[in-house]
């Protein structure tokens, strides 16, 4: 699970890059950033948790787009693999970002602490982490699409970052229809 993201590009507008040098590398770095979302929600290991969800009501749909989510960001991240590898080649990581590094790393382990230590209120908890992860695989994918050269990634980036926000609005809708205990 994603508990949170920080996408860092060098240009102010990721149109005007162009194709530069920079732009490569906030490519790596926002492919980085989407490949190790997906490989986070993909790897989920929450969803026996989802049954003791503090909520009444669409627990099942909570679980059923868990599952969507998880299957979906599995074949996502497998597609990606290949995807990076087209010209131009974006594979690695990109530069090292210190402060990226540490907004990513503080913001995981708040989201884990959250998650871990929820005072009683576990199951709101997870489904908000759970729609800022799907947010932020959204947005990362559409501020990619705009600076990728590549036809084909930008078309896939596109197609996931609406992929992922519709699953945002379908934890929304859940929501909607929760009755707390």
């Amino acid at each position: 699970m994603v508990a949170g993201v920080s996408l860092l590009f060098s240009s102010a507008d990721p149109v005007a890059a162009g194709s530069t040098e920079g732009t490569y590398d906030d490519l790596r770095i926002a492919y980085a950033l989407l490949e190790g979302s997906l490989t986070a929600e993909a790897d989920l290991k929450w969803l026996l948790w989802l049954r003791e969800l503090t909520l009444q009501g669409p627990a099942k749909d909570v679980e059923r787009l868990m599952t969507t989510i998880r299957e979906a960001s599995d074949k996502r991240a497998s597609e990606l693999a290949n995807l990076r590898k087209l010209s131009p080649d974006v594979t690695g990581d990109g530069p090292p970002s210190l402060i990226g590094d540490a907004i990513q790393a503080a913001a995981k382990w708040e989201g884990t602490k959250e998650m871990l230590f929820p005072e009683g209120q576990f199951g709101m908890r997870f489904i908000f982490l759970q729609a800022q992860a799907t947010r932020m695989i959204s947005v990362i994918a559409e501020q990619a699409a705009k600076i990728d050269p590549n036809p084909e990634r930008e078309k896939w980036l596109e197609a996931v970052s609406k992929q992922y926000a519709d699953y945002r609005e379908d934890f929304v809708n859940a929501v909607e229809r929760c009755e707390l205990r």
